[in-house]
């Protein structure tokens, strides 16, 4: 019978390293990871946006711009274009922080995300005309829960490869 032996120290040693080195991460590689694993997410995302009435919505007489025929339709899928990753700082016990979402600067549509994603009651007019509602579509929470376990691998793999690069850098090397 063969018996076989392993000194298991050097693992404690990588273990106390990556942990070093979580906390002394650069953010911008931090960021630059978290922005690659996350491709997926914001491109899922993006596929399941909803686009209203099929992607065409009339242009309104008031808003049009010029050269434009009354009834043309506009393209739909604003919430779809205005889709992004945002790097925002990260809280006191994190190394790095991301937001997939829709943009709410001026020009875009965010403001109205949370109308789609929680849905609204039924609304009446002045005048008791029932003016419909929206129903709830959560997509975001959909493409979370889709690529999430996904996003973990591609994070792990990610910052063990940057950990490995700091570390033949920065460690000591054994000479044999």
């Amino acid at each position: 019978m063969i018996k076989v032996t392993a000194d298991t120290s050097g693992l404690n040693k990588v273990d106390q390293g990556l942990a070093r080195y979580s906390k002394i991460m650069p953010t911008d590689t931090t960021n630059r990871i978290l922005r690659k694993a996350t491709k997926p997410m914001l491109n899922v995302a993006k596929a399941n946006a909803p686009v209203s009435k099929g992607g065409r919505t009339r242009i309104s007489l008031k808003h049009r711009s010029a050269g434009k025929n009354a009834n043309a339709y506009a393209q739909g899928g604003a919430t779809r274009r205005d889709m992004r990753a945002k790097v925002v700082p990260p809280e006191k016990n994190e190394s790095g922080r991301i937001l997939i979402g829709v943009s709410k600067r001026s020009s875009k549509v965010g403001w109205r995300t949370n109308f789609i994603t929680r849905g609204t009651r039924i609304r009446f007019s002045k005048a008791g005309k029932s003016l419909g509602r929206v129903t709830k579509n959560n997509f975001l929470q959909r493409a979370y829960d889709q690529t999430m376990p996904m996003v973990r691998v591609d994070v792990e793999r990610e910052f063990r490869l940057e950990f490995m690069k700091w570390a033949r850098q920065n460690l000591p090397q054994s000479q044999q």
